[in-house]
């Protein structure tokens, strides 16, 4: 759905963007990640058209967004990091104002801004001035605008940037939401929390380049030779710990009260054999498994360049 090619962004003497190629499947929610001044911003506005790359191509939907511009804006829906609305226009005028600006059809229009409206959960402030919104309010609004043309590709640009949790958590559902019924979402940010759980696909920046990018479990487990295991017991520590301590498998034993967390090298059989061993010799096992790498993890293992 979409897909960069070589793009290559300078401004000046930087380079904000370094012969980025990236390609986006349909209905996938890619977020791209990394600190301040990594490159993000410049290359959503590069996907979106608002940029001319200084070299290479995007593409959204087949249509490349520089030579065929106006047929490539139907396919895009873009909301900026920060973006301005119409405070004195009513939720369903501002809706209605930019359906009109995307020319869709006059007889479909009341009845599109009535579902994007009912979409992004404003239907009890449909008649409300847009002054007296809040903050995560006016975030959804923002979508509405963006999808009011029903685009193919949504890119979002830090969308939870001042959101309060209530807000975040239902800007998720939203993207889920949307996801669901067909939309490509590229959404960027710094925060890595916020994306946790709700991509199926990650790319990491860095200085303007595409470190790593794929399936989150697929980046996760890229390199590692070792599994984390957090396990709980009722009972002796001692002896617990002491068991853990035989397999040649496991390192790096942190104990916690009844429970450890440690390295094991092994394959899932193994792990698995580790287990009836520990409950064989008499250890009262409560809880027994992996600890998943979450996003903060991967990025952080992969900006220090460090492989476990």
């Amino acid at each position: 759905m979409i897909e960069c090619t070589q793009l290559r962004k300078e401004f000046g003497d930087v380079v904000a963007v370094r012969d980025l190629s990236l390609t986006i499947p349909e209905k996938e929610i890619y977020g791209l990640i990394g600190p301040n001044g990594a490159g993000k911003t410049t290359t959503i506005r590069l996907a979106c058209g608002l940029l001319t790359p200084t070299l290479g191509t995007v593409r959204v939907a087949g249509v490349d967004v520089n030579h065929s511009p106006e047929e490539a804006q139907q396919y895009i829906g873009y909301l900026a990091d920060f973006f301005s609305v119409y405070e004195n226009l009513k939720v369903w005028e501002y809706v209605d104002y930019f359906a009109h600006a995307y020319k869709l059809p006059e007889t479909a229009i009341s009845t599109r801004v009535a579902e994007v409206i009912a979409e992004v959960n404003l239907e009890s402030k449909r008649d409300a001035f847009i002054a007296g919104l809040s903050r995560g309010m006016k975030q959804r609004l923002g979508i509405a605008r963006a999808i009011i043309h029903r685009p193919k590709a949504l890119l979002l640009d830090e969308p939870a940037s001042g959101l309060d949790p209530k807000a975040r958590i239902q800007l998720r559902e939203l993207l889920c939401s949307l996801r669901d019924k067909g939309t490509t979402i590229l959404i960027s940010s710094h925060i890595l929390t916020e994306l946790e759980g709700l991509c199926t696909s990650i790319g990491i920046m860095e200085k303007g380049r595409l470190v790593r990018s794929g399936k989150m479990e697929e980046i996760a487990a890229d390199g590692v030779r070792s599994l984390l295991v957090r396990m709980a017991w009722v009972g002796d520590s001692e002896l617990a710990e002491g068991k853990l301590r035989r397999s040649p498998l496991v390192s790096e034993i942190c104990l916690a009260d009844s429970s450890a967390v440690f390295r094991f090298s092994g394959s899932e059989e193994e792990l698995s054999g580790l287990l009836a061993m520990l409950v064989g010799e008499g250890i009262r096992v409560i809880s027994f498994g992996e600890v998943k790498q979450t996003v903060e993890d991967v990025y952080m293992k992969i900006s220090r360049h460090e492989v476990t």
